[in-house]
Protein backbone atom coordinates (compact mmCIF):
# COMPACT_ATOMS: atom_id res chain seq x y z
CA UNK A 1 0.00 0.00 0.00
CA UNK A 2 1.41 3.56 -0.58
CA UNK A 3 3.00 4.83 2.18
CA UNK A 4 1.46 6.50 5.08
CA UNK A 5 -1.72 7.40 2.95
CA UNK A 6 -3.30 3.71 3.73
CA UNK A 7 -3.65 2.27 7.53
CA UNK A 8 -4.94 -0.96 8.12
CA UNK A 9 -6.11 -1.40 12.13
CA UNK A 10 -8.62 -3.16 14.17
CA UNK A 11 -12.26 -2.42 14.51
CA UNK A 12 -13.97 -0.42 17.44
CA UNK A 13 -17.37 -0.10 18.42
CA UNK A 14 -17.03 3.62 17.04
CA UNK A 15 -16.71 2.59 13.58
CA UNK A 16 -19.68 0.37 13.33
CA UNK A 17 -21.87 3.12 12.00
CA UNK A 18 -19.01 3.94 9.48
CA UNK A 19 -18.71 0.10 8.63
CA UNK A 20 -21.89 -0.25 8.25
CA UNK A 21 -22.51 3.08 6.08
CA UNK A 22 -19.45 2.05 3.51
CA UNK A 23 -20.99 -1.80 3.45
CA UNK A 24 -24.36 -0.37 2.35
CA UNK A 25 -22.18 0.82 -0.74
CA UNK A 26 -21.74 -2.66 -2.19
CA UNK A 27 -25.46 -3.54 -1.58
CA UNK A 28 -25.68 -1.26 -4.94
CA UNK A 29 -23.40 -4.01 -6.50
CA UNK A 30 -24.81 -7.22 -5.21
CA UNK A 31 -26.64 -9.20 -8.10
CA UNK A 32 -29.21 -9.59 -5.43
CA UNK A 33 -32.02 -8.16 -3.54
CA UNK A 34 -32.83 -8.69 -0.37
CA UNK A 35 -34.67 -5.18 0.18
CA UNK A 36 -33.66 -1.95 2.16
CA UNK A 37 -30.87 -2.22 4.65
CA UNK A 38 -32.43 -2.90 8.06
CA UNK A 39 -30.23 -0.10 9.49
CA UNK A 40 -30.72 -1.08 13.35
CA UNK A 41 -30.33 -4.78 12.47
CA UNK A 42 -26.79 -4.05 10.58
CA UNK A 43 -25.20 -1.89 12.83
CA UNK A 44 -26.57 -4.72 16.18
CA UNK A 45 -24.94 -7.16 13.71
CA UNK A 46 -21.70 -5.54 13.22
CA UNK A 47 -21.06 -4.27 16.76
CA UNK A 48 -21.69 -7.95 17.62
CA UNK A 49 -19.00 -8.92 14.99
CA UNK A 50 -16.28 -6.07 16.16
CA UNK A 51 -17.13 -7.48 19.89
CA UNK A 52 -16.33 -11.48 19.13
CA UNK A 53 -14.91 -11.85 15.68
CA UNK A 54 -12.26 -10.20 13.48
CA UNK A 55 -13.27 -6.98 11.61
CA UNK A 56 -10.54 -5.00 9.82
CA UNK A 57 -10.92 -1.37 8.36
CA UNK A 58 -8.69 0.21 5.70
CA UNK A 59 -8.45 4.11 6.52
CA UNK A 60 -7.59 6.83 4.40
CA UNK A 61 -7.40 9.94 5.40
CA UNK A 62 -9.05 9.20 8.69
CA UNK A 63 -12.61 7.59 6.41
CA UNK A 64 -13.03 3.83 6.54
CA UNK A 65 -12.59 2.99 2.82
CA UNK A 66 -12.76 -0.64 3.08
CA UNK A 67 -13.56 -3.41 5.87
CA UNK A 68 -13.32 -7.25 6.25
CA UNK A 69 -14.59 -9.20 9.17
CA UNK A 70 -14.22 -13.04 9.64
CA UNK A 71 -14.95 -15.43 12.21
CA UNK A 72 -13.63 -18.86 13.25
CA UNK A 73 -16.40 -21.51 12.62
CA UNK A 74 -17.28 -25.31 11.80
CA UNK A 75 -19.39 -27.40 9.34
CA UNK A 76 -22.03 -29.39 10.27
CA UNK A 77 -20.16 -32.31 9.95
CA UNK A 78 -17.13 -32.71 11.98
CA UNK A 79 -15.41 -30.75 14.98
CA UNK A 80 -12.31 -28.84 12.59
CA UNK A 81 -12.60 -25.06 12.89
CA UNK A 82 -11.60 -22.98 10.22
CA UNK A 83 -11.73 -18.76 9.24
CA UNK A 84 -14.32 -17.73 7.27
CA UNK A 85 -15.18 -14.31 5.86
CA UNK A 86 -18.65 -12.53 6.82
CA UNK A 87 -18.08 -9.38 4.56
CA UNK A 88 -15.04 -8.54 1.96
CA UNK A 89 -15.49 -4.32 0.57
CA UNK A 90 -13.56 -2.22 -0.96
CA UNK A 91 -15.24 1.28 -1.21
CA UNK A 92 -14.77 1.40 -5.12
CA UNK A 93 -12.66 4.61 -5.59
CA UNK A 94 -9.84 3.13 -3.05
CA UNK A 95 -9.76 -0.45 -4.95
CA UNK A 96 -6.01 -1.17 -5.90
CA UNK A 97 -4.54 -4.65 -5.85
CA UNK A 98 -2.12 -3.27 -3.11
CA UNK A 99 -5.11 -2.86 -0.80
CA UNK A 100 -6.80 -6.33 -1.61
CA UNK A 101 -3.62 -8.18 -0.79
CA UNK A 102 -2.69 -5.87 2.54
CA UNK A 103 -6.14 -6.91 3.85
CA UNK A 104 -5.21 -10.56 2.56
CA UNK A 105 -2.19 -10.86 4.13
CA UNK A 106 -4.02 -9.51 8.34
CA UNK A 107 -6.45 -12.00 7.04
CA UNK A 108 -4.22 -15.00 6.22
CA UNK A 109 -2.05 -14.17 9.33
CA UNK A 110 -4.67 -14.36 11.95
CA UNK A 111 -5.73 -17.47 10.54
CA UNK A 112 -2.29 -18.58 10.80
CA UNK A 113 -1.67 -17.21 14.74
CA UNK A 114 -5.08 -19.11 15.21
CA UNK A 115 -4.05 -22.35 13.54
CA UNK A 116 -7.07 -22.52 11.12
CA UNK A 117 -7.30 -23.03 7.62
CA UNK A 118 -8.63 -19.53 6.09
CA UNK A 119 -12.02 -19.70 3.55
CA UNK A 120 -12.69 -16.36 1.85
CA UNK A 121 -16.52 -17.14 0.81
CA UNK A 122 -17.46 -13.43 -0.15
CA UNK A 123 -17.21 -13.26 -3.63
CA UNK A 124 -20.20 -11.54 -5.69
CA UNK A 125 -20.82 -7.97 -6.96
CA UNK A 126 -19.14 -6.48 -9.95
CA UNK A 127 -15.72 -7.59 -11.91
CA UNK A 128 -15.84 -11.37 -10.59
CA UNK A 129 -12.91 -12.45 -13.26
CA UNK A 130 -10.98 -9.74 -12.16
CA UNK A 131 -11.52 -11.01 -8.16
CA UNK A 132 -11.13 -14.29 -9.04
CA UNK A 133 -7.56 -13.63 -10.47
CA UNK A 134 -6.75 -11.65 -7.42
CA UNK A 135 -7.61 -14.19 -5.21
CA UNK A 136 -5.78 -17.16 -6.97
CA UNK A 137 -2.33 -14.37 -7.85
CA UNK A 138 -2.34 -14.45 -3.58
CA UNK A 139 -2.24 -18.36 -3.60
CA UNK A 140 -6.17 -18.85 -3.09
CA UNK A 141 -7.42 -21.96 -4.16
CA UNK A 142 -11.31 -21.86 -5.94
CA UNK A 143 -13.17 -24.40 -3.98
CA UNK A 144 -16.69 -23.26 -5.35
CA UNK A 145 -18.87 -20.71 -5.84
CA UNK A 146 -22.02 -18.48 -5.83
CA UNK A 147 -25.13 -19.29 -7.59
CA UNK A 148 -28.44 -17.59 -6.81
CA UNK A 149 -31.92 -18.21 -9.01
CA UNK A 150 -35.61 -16.38 -8.84
CA UNK A 151 -33.42 -13.11 -6.86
Amino acid sequence: MEKDKYKIRKAQISDAVRIRELLKTWLIEAPFNFGNTNNKKALENIVFYIKNSFVIVVEYENIIVGTLAATVDETWYSDKKFMRTLWLHVSPQHRRFSIFRSLMIVFKEYALANKVTAICEIFQGKDVERKNNAFIKLGFKVIGGTFIVNG
